[in-house]
């Protein structure tokens, strides 16, 4: 005869299971809203005088606050000891800099509010309930769609058909869009009417390489996949931009510094695709010629490679001569410096600019914090060298709103982070 007292934990077991499956599910959903928001949402947001203000960051709050809600969020302790340095650093400045102006250089308030605003997102965490194993899958599902669609512009464009911009798709989202500050309609050649790959979400073509150079890193050196490499390589070379290459290159390259015992295999699959890579050159040179052809771009004033990577050294020059370089000129001070080049802009050169080199030490104390792990270290550099030389800034959500999924809700949760919400009884 069976027992009765089993069937209350045969009840306690089935509402366990039941549990877990809605985590599950529930962490499934927010992956795919998160990637959403920070890949096919990145164009859309408010133009504000020189910055932008994107929707996917508010977007992403109310993500976090559903997730709190239904227990796959947490408070992250250290992280929030951090970024209470790095407020008090940042009001310091903006206070110095209100009191005793840098050679007339203007300050603005709301640039502070969306640095702080933007940066605070790696306050939030996955609880132990939140299913981390959901999130690269998810992240690769969008990288290979980017990369499809690329190639399906590219097809169109053969027939006169050229969808590179959502306003030129749909008129009508022109007021919500920010698109416009970025060159989301680039052409091959100057004079050539045919338009670089961007995967149509992307804000860029440069975007749309970066975003496949991490798609490479999670595949290859995380995943350890090989399969859809020839995907991302075809799509790569057609947006004819050199960035992401640039950012794979010094992953790569940085790597065994901070890695040295695991870095053997990162250099083995590193030189044996750069052999790959390589040996397709030489055979078929023509793909590549574009690509190759951009290096011209650094001697030209009027290229994004010149703004990006070579312009910047004569606001560094400048910053070294003033006496404000240990505490910054105050938010917003190097798009008004006399020295700030148009597209130069980067988030080490805008922190110490605005908020001096002691901001800068004190930034990068908590974003290393936030975001570095033993078992990503790979991804996170990815994405500081993505952050750092792909053009961004200290309030481009969409990208910190990736790097935050990709570095912080894809691992284990620590022993030491606590739930928001308090654990459903079972």
């Amino acid at each position: 005869m069976v027992s009765l007292d089993t069937f209350p934990a045969r009840t306690s077991s089935n509402k366990r299971a039941a549990a877990a499956s809605s985590d599950e599910n529930n962490s499934v959903i927010f992956a795919h809203i998160a990637f959403i928001l920070c890949i096919c949402m990145q164009r859309f947001g408010l133009l504000i005088g020189t910055g932008q203000i994107f929707f996917s960051l508010f977007g992403f709050f109310a993500l976090v606050a559903w997730g709190w809600w239904v227990g796959l969020v947490s408070i992250r302790g250290p992280q929030t000891l951090a970024f209470g340095l790095v407020v008090v650093w940042f009001l310091f400045s903006a206070v110095a800099a209100a009191e005793s102006p840098d050679r007339g250089v203007e300050t603005s308030a709301a640039s502070l509010a969306m640095v702080l605003v933007t940066n605070s997102i790696f306050l939030f965490g996955p609880s132990t309930r939140f299913s981390n194993e959901a999130v690269l899958p998810v992240f690769l599902f969008y990288v290979r769609l980017c990369a499809v669609l690329a190639i399906v512009q590219i097809v169109l464009q053969f027939g006169g058909i050229r969808i590179f911009s959502f306003k030129d798709a749909i008129p009508a989202l022109d007021p919500v869009l920010v698109e416009s500050a970025y060159n989301q309609n680039a052409v091959e050649f100057y004079g050539s009417l045919n338009r670089r790959a961007n995967g149509f979400f992307p804000m860029e073509p440069g975007a749309l390489s970066q975003l496949l150079a991490i798609g490479v890193i999670v595949d290859v050196f995380v995943l350890r996949r090989l399969a859809y490499l020839p995907l991302y390589a075809i799509s790569y070379v057609l947006t004819r931009s050199g960035s992401g290459l640039l950012v794979l290159v010094v992953s790569l390259g940085a790597y065994p510094l901070i890695a040295p015992l695991k870095s053997l295999r990162v250099i083995a699959i590193g030189a044996a695709v750069a052999l790959v890579i390589g040996t397709t050159y030489l055979v078929a040179p023509e793909p590549f010629d574009p690509i190759v052809s951009r290096l011209d771009e650094f001697s030209s004033t009027k290229s994004s490679g010149y703004a990006r990577y070579v312009a910047q050294l004569q606001t560094w020059d400048y910053l070294f001569q003033t006496d404000r370089v240990l505490i910054g000129s105050g938010p917003g001070g190097l798009e008004r410096s006399p020295a700030y080049f148009g597209g130069s802009g980067n988030p080490v050169l805008k922190l110490v600019a605005d908020y001096g080199i002691i901001g800068l030490l004190i930034f990068l104390f908590y974003l290393i914090l936030s975001i570095f792990r033993k078992d990503n270290s790979m991804l996170a550099l990815t994405m500081l060298a993505c952050y750092q030389l792909g053009g961004g800034n200290l309030a481009m959500a969409p990208f910190l709103i990736m790097m935050a999924m990709l570095c912080v809700w894809s691992q284990p949760p620590g022993a030491g982070l606590r739930s928001i919400r308090s654990k459903a009884a079972v």
